[in-house]
């Protein structure tokens, strides 16, 4: 997900709005990746298969990704024993002219998600287990230098019952997420792909 810490600054923050109660935790990583697919896949317009991370042609995949940090973090009663974080992720497929960090500035994002019950490989939240996140509104507020300020809300199931029987969980991430294009020999690979999770 990039470099731990190098995009963490104060003030930054990930809560979860629990039928309980808030869990509140400041920002370990976030970034905003660019990542191209050279495999011909994809349908040409941005939009293609979560396997290849974005489309054929000029298509990418932009994904923005945050982890919350344990220090300091505020727990519900029922989940502050396990002593997990949360992460989230969402791939957002563009064209490449779109994924320009300049032209990110000012604009909002909007990632359904899948129906309740479904997989998702583009829009994902960890806490126990990997969960869809729906009803993402991703808005990038401003830019300083190869840092982007970013509001994010979304939705999911509550991360400590999965049977539908207490309200959704609302999420809401606020920081500074440093910028990393694919193309750029320094830029980290996304270090969550294919993996279980962070906590």
């Amino acid at each position: 997900m990039g470099v731990r810490g190098e995009a963490a600054e104060a003030g930054g923050r990930f809560v979860l709005r629990r039928f309980n109660g808030d869990e509140a935790y400041g920002l370990a990583e976030a970034t905003v990746c660019v990542i191209r697919s050279y495999d011909g896949g994809g349908d040409g317009d941005g939009n293609g298969d979560a396997g290849g991370y974005g489309g054929g042609g000029d298509g990418v995949t932009v994904w923005f990704e945050a982890l919350a940090a344990s220090e300091g973090a505020r727990r519900c009663a029922d989940t502050a024993e396990a002593g997990m974080v949360p992460s989230a992720e969402v791939g957002v497929g563009m064209t490449e002219a779109e994924a320009d960090i300049d032209r990110l500035v000012g604009r909002t994002f909007l990632m359904p998600g899948v129906p309740e019950g479904e997989d998702s490989a583009l829009s994902l939240l960890y806490y126990f287990e990997h969960e869809p996140l729906r009803d993402n509104r991703i808005t990038v507020v401003a830019r300083d230098g190869d840092r982007l300020r970013l509001r994010w809300t979304a939705e999911c199931d509550d991360v400590n019952f999965y049977d539908g029987s207490k309200p959704p969980t609302r999420i809401e991430i606020e920081g500074v997420f440093l910028y990393r294009d694919s193309r750029d020999p320094a830029a980290p690979t996304r270090s969550r792909e294919g993996a279980e999770g962070s906590g």
